[in-house]
């Protein structure tokens, strides 16, 4: 995740109005919108995040769980 000076920076480089900014902020300092759970072929779990200070959930064993190693193992 962006720290608050690199979203501000970003916004800054798109020339994001305040609207957009501010609906961002919102959606980022948010809690997910559902729970996750795992379908026929999709393995659903949770991965305790030092990094964010929050619990990820994932909902794919060969997509979302490896790039969650790969982001939070390698910072």
């Amino acid at each position: 995740m962006l720290t608050e000076d690199e979203f501000k920076n970003w916004c800054r480089r798109l020339n994001m109005t305040e609207l957009a900014r501010k609906s961002i902020e919102l959606i980022r300092s948010s809690e997910p919108s559902r729970l996750v759970g795992g379908g026929r072929k999709n393995v659903s779990g949770r991965y305790p995040s030092r990094k964010m200070r929050n619990t990820i959930q994932f909902e794919s064993h060969r997509n979302e769980l490896a790039h969650i190693y790969r982001t939070h193992l390698t910072s």
